[in-house]
């Protein structure tokens, strides 16, 4: 079975399976860090595909908020 990959190409950033599996993790733990360790990579290396993801686009697709009660990020 063959797979195929889609990239988004924008100004300053590209949208690739990787972002949309981070994406994915971030949705379904809430949590920046959670998505990056069920991934593998680590937190800033998340973080900062994140904020690439977010500037490439007219509205963030992440909110985040610190740890805590009302902590965590959301899609």
């Amino acid at each position: 079975m063959k797979r195929f990959f889609l990239r988004l190409y924008f100004d300053n950033a590209m949208v690739g399976p990787g972002k949309a599996e981070l994406l994915e993790h971030i949705r379904e733990t809430g949590s920046i860090s959670a998505a990056g360790r069920a991934m593998g990579m680590s937190y800033k290396r998340a973080w900062m595909l994140v904020e690439e993801l977010n500037a490439a686009f007219a509205s963030p697709l992440v909110a985040s908020a610190r740890g805590g009660s009302g902590g965590g990020a959301r899609i």
